[in-house]
């Protein structure tokens, strides 16, 4: 823009000499029109997400987001250890029993964006806040990458943008509240845009611009999206590629080649202290992800044929109120908009070139992987591409159709801009009314025959016959998906007579823009606006007055409770100042899960009795005797909710954080669940090994083990200190989750750390007065962070280099 105010400029003044135009520009300045101002979009697009989300903005609420309330939890947590204790913690001690932070991904807690909000706002608020200013930063990425790297005109870009930033496919995770998604697809544009800039020219500013884009998607913790990002990234690089053999440019392929893979390598650096940690957590099988769970279970939250056809019209399998698929449930939506699927189309018809075709082949990659088992892609996919079988939720890629669709949307109305739709020769033009003449009568009958409920019914009679939501189905058709198939109709039919006025000159280019953003805006933000639904969270956060008890134990001794289904919110334990045994999270240590069973099974066994009729029932005998396992995992107290109250029953039988055992057996830890169940060691008395330990106790069988006592000292998330007097000879039993990462001290001095009982731990301990200490670790974090916090301090000081010397030039200017 700046070249061509410059060029027009020297011709009206008649100089070349770039000083000359600026002293007569004093005098005759050209006036620069203020729509071509790159901020005054900026300044839309923020209005545009303010007036979205005005009623969020005007109250002290939270936007609804089940999967974000559901790790409260983890928010108290990191914010408490900050605050309160000055620690960045590596262990994360309110869920689960206990399990590791960095190792096992800890959110966005390296995320500077994150941190940022994060300290200037409440948990419930920046939490939302968070997931705003991502869609306004997509508007603002996309509609650089238009301006700048595609060279469109500013109403186009803007048109692009908002199709991005309002696409359901990224909008609808606001209420599942999946804000590392929406992270990861709010840089996508920014990401692509410096990725073209360095195929196109190889420099290290470009190379740092594109890796501080990946490094920053890792940093979001989204590592299943990032890694789809880097399938898409992978393939641009080949066509660049092939592009350039085509143009005969060898000399330019190592160049590319080398910026590319040093500018992945530079942001693998950047976010090495996020990504290798939890990578090697996983590909070491510490983690339920680490081991191979098959075909299913990466198949798993794919889309299936009823979600298909609702990218043609998302009611179709209507997603929260009346959801009549093969999923479980269905939280988001994978709509790309009417207007983007219809454009896009039409830039590939128009102008079928390699780039384009690429795109559209991203597009349809993208939906047949997400299909999963439903199509041959994801099967091949599956067994020859690395990772593949790590992840579940394949239709996670499905942000690749959106972004492809809305980016060929923008070139063909970059086309429809530049006049290329009006210059058609008399035999194109016949063809292209014909076709789109052709094209209304087909969407006119299709609109027809799947009106017919009987048609549609029968079409998908068996998956209505697998899911039993045949009412669903019923309800939806005629409430939801009919309206909308109609609105539908009337969208594509508009816009396709609107092109058909457009080829024929009678509609100008502008006009036509225009209509298609108004069509576009008013379509994504029906379907948008179902996924914003303010919610109040200070119930989750209000101490209730029988929890007030247990908070002041907590702060003298620590211990665990369990909470039966419906007594709190899952991961709520964390939230109340408690520490719990159950809850969810994507990397449980794997061993654990064993010990507590999947859903709490092993747990919940042992509390349950049942009635002459065979039901199931809560034994407040059973409660209050607590079971081996759940003594084992120091549960101190049950949580019941009977009705509105919350009620919470001690178990008198629980063993404490850390306590003490004489005797031990050696089992293969196969058989150690088995064996406590079955009284086949007593548990109070011994600890089951997986191996011979190095020391074995001498003298112990007479000990009075009830004499053993611990003062707590100091608890914290980093660091627990405590005295023991142990009895005999034996080992004292921690009742902390066992992973290799935790260093225990007896007495300053490292001890040999044990797995003791399947999932927690033991140190051998001679008789008499010592003091224990505790100190959780990431295992390979601190070799880690002195790579990356290098590459940080080398790209700032790069940065910063850079602008100082551009503004010094243009001082000089």
């Amino acid at each position: 823009m700046s070249k061509n105010i410059d060029s027009e400029v020297n011709s009206k003044l008649d100089v070349k000499d770039p000083k000359k135009v600026k002293d007569q520009n004093i005098t005759n300045p050209v006036k620069v029109s203020l729509w071509s101002k790159t901020w005054v979009y900026i300044l839309i697009l923020g209005i545009l997400t303010f007036l979205i989300f005005i009623q969020f903005f005007l109250s002290n609420q939270m936007l609804y987001s089940s999967d974000q309330m559901a790790g409260f939890d983890a928010r108290v947590f990191l914010k408490d250890a900050l605050e309160k204790h000055h620690q960045f913690p590596f262990w994360f001690s309110s869920r689960l029993g206990g399990m590791p932070t960095i190792d096992a991904a800890f959110g966005d807690a390296m995320y500077p964006i994150s941190i940022v909000i994060s300290f200037f706002f409440s948990i419930a608020r920046a939490i939302s806040f968070k997931m705003i200013l991502h869609i306004f930063l997509a508007g603002v990425f996309f509609f650089l990458m238009l301006r700048k790297g595609f060279g469109v005109s500013p109403l186009v870009a803007l048109t692009g943008a908002i199709f991005y930033m309002l696409n359901p496919e990224f909008f609808s995770h606001i209420y599942p509240g999946h804000d590392g998604k929406m992270f990861v697809i709010a840089w996508l544009p920014f990401v692509i845009w410096r990725l073209k800039a360095l195929m196109e020219k190889t420099s290290l500013l470009n190379v740092t611009l594109l890796s501080a884009g990946i490094g920053l998607s890792l940093l979001t913790s989204h590592i299943q999206m990032v890694y789809f990002v880097l399938w898409g990234m992978f393939f641009y690089w080949i066509i660049a590629i092939v592009n350039t053999i085509r143009q005969k440019e060898l000399k330019k392929i190592w160049g590319m080649s080398l910026c590319f893979w040093g500018a992945v390598l530079l942001a693998l650096g950047i976010a090495l202290i996020q990504f290798l940690p939890t990578y090697l957590f996983v590909q070491h099988a510490y983690s339920v992800r680490g081991v191979d769970r098959g075909f299913e279970f990466a198949s798993s939250w794919s889309l299936h044929w009823p979600e298909f056809l609702s990218m043609w019209v998302p009611e179709f399998v209507n997603t929260l109120d009346y959801y009549w698929g093969q999923n479980p449930f269905k939280l988001n939506s994978e709509y790309a908009g009417v207007m983007a699927i219809f454009l896009g189309t039409v830039a590939i018809i128009s102008k079928p070139s390699m780039w384009r075709i690429f795109w559209g082949s991203v597009a349809a990659f993208s939906l047949l992987f997400s299909l999963g088992a439903h199509t041959p892609i994801f099967h091949i996919a599956y067994y020859i591409i690395p990772g593949v079988k790590k992840f579940r939720a394949c239709s996670m890629i499905m942000f690749w159709f959106s972004f492809s669709t809305i980016l060929l949307a923008s070139l063909a109305l970059k086309d429809i801009i530049a006049g290329k739709f009006g210059a058609f020769s008399e035999n194109a033009l016949k063809k292209w009314k014909k076709g789109i003449l052709i094209s209304i009568a087909a969407c006119a009958f299709i609109t027809i025959v799947f009106s017919m409920q009987g048609f549609v019914k029968g079409l998908f009679n068996g998956v209505l016959l697998e899911t039993g939501r045949t009412k669903e189905f019923d309800i939806n058709f005629s409430q939801k998906f009919v309206p909308f198939l109609w609105l539908w109709f009337f969208f594509i039919s508009t816009a396709l007579l609107a092109l058909m006025y457009l080829i024929q000159k009678k509609l100008k280019p502008v006009y036509f823009v225009i209509l298609v953003l108004i069509i576009g805006v008013v379509d994504l933000l029906r379907v948008d606006m179902q996924f914003v639904k303010l919610f109040d969270p200070a119930p989750y956060f209000n101490s209730e007055a029988s929890l007030k008890p247990l908070q002041a134990e907590m702060e003298k001794t620590p211990f665990r409770c369990f909470s039966l289904p419906g007594a709190l919110p899952q991961n709520g334990e964390g939230v109340k100042g408690l520490e719990g045994v159950n809850g969810f999270h994507d990397n449980e240590l794997r061993w654990y899960r064993e010990f507590r069973g999947e859903q709490d099974r092993n747990y919940l066994a042992s509390v349950v009795d049942f009635d002459a009729k065979g039901q199931p029932y809560l034994s407040f005998d059973k409660l209050t005797a607590g079971s081996p396992l759940l003594n084992l995992a120091n549960v101190k107290y049950m949580l019941v909710r009977s009705q509105d109250d919350l009620v919470t029953v001690e178990n008198k039988n629980a063993l404490g954080r850390v306590s003490f055992a004489s005797n031990f057996v050696v089992l293969d830890s196969s058989k150690i669940l088995q064996a406590i169940n079955k009284g086949e060691y007593d548990y109070r008395t011994t600890v089951a090994l997986e191996k011979e330990p190095a020391v074995k106790p001498v003298n112990s069988a007479d000990a009075d083990l009830s004499s053993f006592s611990a003062q707590w000292k100091k608890y914290s998330p980093n660091y627990r200190k405590v005295e023991i007097n142990a009895p005999a000879d034996g080992f004292v039993r921690i009742s902390e989750v066992y992973y290799p990462g935790w260093e225990i001290k007896v007495d300053s001095r490292k001890a040999d750390i044990y797995k003791a009982d399947l999932a927690w731990m033991a140190v051998p301990v001679t008789k008499g007065n010592h003091v224990v200490e505790m100190i959780p670790h990431s295992i390979n974090f601190e070799k880690i962070s002195a790579v990356s916090f290098s590459l940080h301090g080398f790209l700032i000081v790069y940065w910063l280099i850079l602008g100082g010397m551009y503004f010094l030039k243009r001082k000089k200017a």
